[in-house]
């Protein structure tokens, strides 16, 4: 049996490289409060999950993108020395996609970051040609590397062949040189440029073909920089990298001849992991939901016409699985190691199945070493401190969640007629609403339900979810109570009909995972 661990979105930030040596670069409390993702607490729960890795006998590592922060030459050395540590002392071969955080196109590009000192002072670090805020502090260090840049760092992470690879090949031929891979991106004014694909093939143990795809798209915008595509994923990529559906399927093709196991993975989700929800809210008014597509049920299924069978992802932070509507393509949504709920895959495969199963990454060493620096800014700041009692890692990713979810997807993905129902309204309350011969229902805030309902979409509907039985039986007896009513688009009640209605769907998630996995042919065994 060949055992695989992949991971998502370490998004690690090296807190020691920094302009002035000795002092480290510990990004502030509120940026990190505002963010999707932890930074300072990256590097320690990289580690745990690694060496949970390196504990299961596991020698083969797939880590799906965004290996680093922001893709700062500084992280990028931090990440290729750490993974070359694990190498050499555990024997773990890492491959890994390209992440929209780990380089910038051609070029690279300049940042800007807070940090804040023990003093709980915030200070910006800004890239030398950024404009920078009165008293900023200039820095070269402050930027996202280039794909010629990144490649220094990453090259033995499946970038390059090594000496012990069977094969390896690129949708260019079987050279290694940056220079023989680029392809002319064009777009739609018609400004074009070549752009840099780190797509490979490798054959790292026999009978084993591993296919990183670089999904990421860079359009030039006729003023010598680009625009980044990151957030249509799937379906810029079908459109502005052509070449890419071929050389998968003439890839799926020679795998099924040879007798080869094929995993695909990149950085996007290649099938709707959402199972629709994200274009139901979409159709909100003032929604903003639709801002980060899922592919679309054409793109999907032009994918699953490439035979590649089994595709990994990350970049949505979330752990979900999902069937492409047509063919036997399913995509496996892999959590990252710094968001609710942290966690990574296992895959199995023996001579006739591909069985996935998670770790969650719980207990991690170090998690709460700047905390003291959080408290003193948030002493200047008077911002809400709850994530700092946090009792454990888990506790304090959970904490961050429900921030981010009350701050940040309340305002992006619900119309402003939902915003006073969450933050004031009781659970009776708004049931009432919708369905006043409901009874006996829990004196909960709905602030509570609706932060639920975005747990259950970042675990797929399962355990990792942390949503215990008695409150899954009532969220589903509330979905068919309530989900399902003719009240005018944009209504009070139209809003929260599609709200309890996606909640049911959400619900369903564990199952879906589970009959997507079953089918025999997702992974098909050697020939």
């Amino acid at each position: 049996m060949t055992r695989i661990a992949v991971l998502a979105d370490p998004h690690l930030h090296n807190i020691d490289a920094g302009p002035t040596e000795g002092t480290p670069l510990v990004r502030s409390f509120a940026d990190s409060m505002a963010s999707t993702r932890a930074f300072n607490e990256s590097r320690p729960a990289f580690r745990t999950a690694l060496d949970a890795v390196a504990a299961e006998g596991i020698t083969l590592c797939l880590i799906v993108g965004d290996l680093t922060d922001d893709g700062q030459p500084g992280s990028w050395k931090a990440v290729s020395e750490l993974l070359d540590g694990y190498t050499r002392q555990h024997g773990i071969r890492f491959f890994a996609t390209p992440g929209n955080h780990d380089q910038w196109s051609m070029t690279g590009k300049p940042l800007a970051k807070g940090f804040v000192g023990p003093d709980g002072k915030v200070e910006e670090v800004a890239g030398m040609s950024i404009p920078r805020r009165p008293g900023a502090l200039p820095w070269r260090g402050m930027r996202m590397v280039s794909y010629d840049e990144a490649i220094v760092y990453a090259a033995s992470l499946g970038y390059r062949p090594q000496p012990a690879d069977l094969h390896w090949e690129t949708p260019f031929g079987t050279s290694p040189d940056l220079g023989t891979r680029e392809a002319r991106i064009t777009s739609a004014r018609g400004d074009s440029a070549y752009v840099c694909d780190l797509s490979y093939l490798v054959e790292p143990v026999e009978g084993l073909w591993l296919l990183s795809i670089d999904a990421n798209v860079y359009l030039p915008d006729g003023a010598g920089g680009y625009v980044d595509c990151s957030k249509e994923g799937w379906n810029a990529t079908l459109q502005h990298k052509p070449y890419l559906q071929g050389w998968m399927r003439d890839v799926a093709a020679r795998a099924n001849a040879r007798g080869k196991r094929l995993i695909a993975f990149s950085h996007y989700p290649v099938t709707d992991v959402f199972h629709g929800c994200t274009e139901r809210l979409a159709r909100l008014p003032s929604s903003r939901a639709g801002a980060r597509q899922m592919p679309r049920s054409e793109v999907a299924t032009a994918i699953a016409e490439t035979g590649i069978g089994l595709h990994f992802s990350g970049h949505w932070h979330v752990s979900a699985t999902a069937p492409a509507p047509v063919g036997q393509l399913v995509n496996i949504s892999v959590p990252s190691t710094v968001a609710f709920p942290a966690g990574w895959k296992c895959l199995n495969l023996d001579a006739e199945s591909a069985r996935v199963s998670d770790r969650a990454v719980t207990r991690v060493p170090g998690y709460d070493a700047w905390f003291g620096r959080y408290a003193a800014e948030v002493a200047r700041t008077g911002r809400d401190a709850s994530a700092i009692g946090a009792a454990d890692y888990p506790d304090f990713l959970s904490r961050h969640f429900r921030q981010i979810v009350l701050q940040r997807r309340l305002k992006e993905d619900w119309p402003a007629r939902m915003h006073p129902i969450v933050r004031e309204a009781r659970l009776p309350e708004v049931i009432a609403r919708l369905s006043p011969q409901a009874r006996d229902l829990p004196d909960i805030a709905f602030a509570e339900v609706f932060v639920d309902w975005y747990r259950l979409r970042e675990a797929g509907g399962g355990s990792a979810s942390g949503i215990g039985s008695e409150r899954r039986a009532l969220y589903a007896e509330l979905a068919r109570a309530c989900g399902d009513n003719d009240a005018a688009a944009g209504s009070e009640a139209g809003i929260l009909a599609v709200f309890f209605e996606t909640l049911g769907h959400l619900l369903t998630g564990a199952d879906n995972t589970r009959a997507a996995l079953d089918q025999p042919s997702a992974v098909p065994a050697p020939c």
